[in-house]
């Protein structure tokens, strides 16, 4: 199962993950250093039944709005995080209208840095963003403020996303994954990335991608953050793939499916 964020920048999205998972998916020096999320960052969280959760988590500054899209436009659960010393903002609002078109099983409302105000402040920001998810015919599955600086809040949170569940529904259907990231790893080739949004994968598997027309064969299959012989809709994977079209690799954007791509129609695709 995975869960993505969403809210403005600097309200805590990035913070929140850690708390829960002992992870910082800011993975780029230059998120590190800025301390800004850019691109879209990883985390995964081990569950009681053994299996593990990954969380996307997703840019809040609108300039990098078309990586946040990246990240959520597959999503099935989606914490939309809001800061108590801010309240709702530009992103906020921007962000919730995207989740808004989106079939999500759940949409959980996390308000973070309950630290920095008094009470009153932490239930007006929530008035304001119970009114904000209502103007959009949204209701939060739960409300959870928290503070990634002292930890409170942060056990209720995760007990609460033990709780949530995958759609089973999507295993049964043809496999499909959106890829985010393709780059090569010396010694493997081609690896890409992305949410497996319908159907399973396997080790040996013949896939097909939308930039080119031959096979693509699976070499090696990560799921969650682990590698495994094979991985079923809603988990987290990079596969590494052989057969890709030197002219034309994988690249952000393209899709993945078991169809096989049809011949072009005078030269084109479309």
């Amino acid at each position: 199962m995975i869960i993505v964020t969403a809210g403005h920048v600097d309200h805590g999205k990035t913070a929140v993950i850690q708390a829960l998972t002992g992870m910082n998916a800011d993975r780029l020096p230059e998120e590190q250093r800025r301390g800004m999320t850019i691109d879209l960052g990883y985390a995964f969280l081990p569950m009681p039944d053994g299996s593990r959760l990954a969380f996307i988590d997703v840019p809040g500054h609108e300039k990098f709005i078309n990586n946040m899209l990246v990240g959520v436009s597959h999503a099935r659960h989606a914490l939309l995080v809001i800061a108590c010393d801010d309240g709702v903002m530009p992103q906020t609002r921007d962000h919730l209208e995207i989740l808004a078109l989106l079939p999500l099983l759940s949409l959980t409302l996390v308000l973070t840095k309950i630290d920095l105000v008094e009470p009153p402040r932490q239930a007006q920001v929530l008035n304001d963003a119970l009114l904000l998810l209502q103007s959009h015919g949204l209701e939060a599955a739960g409300v959870f403020p928290v503070s990634a600086l002292t930890g409170d809040g942060i056990d209720d949170l995760r007990q609460h996303i033990y709780g949530l569940s995958a759609d089973p529904a999507d295993e049964q259907q043809l496999f499909r994954m959106a890829l985010d990231r393709a780059f090569t790893v010396k010694g493997a080739g081609c690896v890409v990335t992305g949410t497996l949004i319908s159907g399973q994968v396997t080790v040996g598997d013949a896939l097909y991608s939308s930039a080119q027309q031959g096979a693509l064969r699976v070499r090696a299959v990560h799921a969650q953050g682990q590698e495994t012989p094979s991985a079923t809709a809603g988990n987290r994977v990079a596969l590494n793939l052989a057969g890709t079209d030197s002219n034309r690799p994988p690249q952000r954007g393209d899709w993945l499916s078991s169809i096989p791509v049809p011949p072009p129609v005078n030269g084109q695709w479309w």
